[in-house]
């Protein structure tokens, strides 16, 4: 089964990505302060990471920045979403694999995450 990691300080979008993957046959771990990740991750690497950019405690860019420097969890697939106005220019310097702006469309969503994962290496 697949699996995601979606971190979101909106309880209620939490929620609502963690059941709509689960709907579609992805284990989802939700997560609602960025300082949760790494010890997540220490216990198991998901297949995709879908994030918030304004986390209240965090900028979801520099989170994702961090993680894609890191030999140990580079390989994952992130999508970075939010309401709020994002230059593609950040999102590019964050290396970040996608955006997607909020309110997104389920269907827009499953596509990408079906698209990020296929091109996924096997290799961990």
């Amino acid at each position: 089964m697949l699996s995601a990691l979606i971190i979101d300080d909106d309880a209620d979008l939490l929620e609502m990505v963690g059941t709509i993957l689960t709907n579609h046959g992805i284990k989802a771990t939700c997560v609602g302060h960025a300082d949760e990740i790494t010890e997540i991750l220490k216990k198991k690497k998901p297949d995709i990471i879908l994030m918030d950019i304004y986390l209240g405690n965090a900028d979801g860019r520099e989170v994702c920045r961090t993680l894609k420097s890191s030999k140990r969890f580079h390989s994952i697939p992130i999508i970075l979403y939010s309401a709020g106005q994002i230059t593609s220019a950040s999102v590019n310097d964050s290396k970040a694999d996608d955006f997607i702006s909020k309110p997104f469309n389920i269907r827009e969503l499953m596509r990408k995450i079906g698209s990020l994962i296929k091109a996924k290496p096997s290799a961990n």
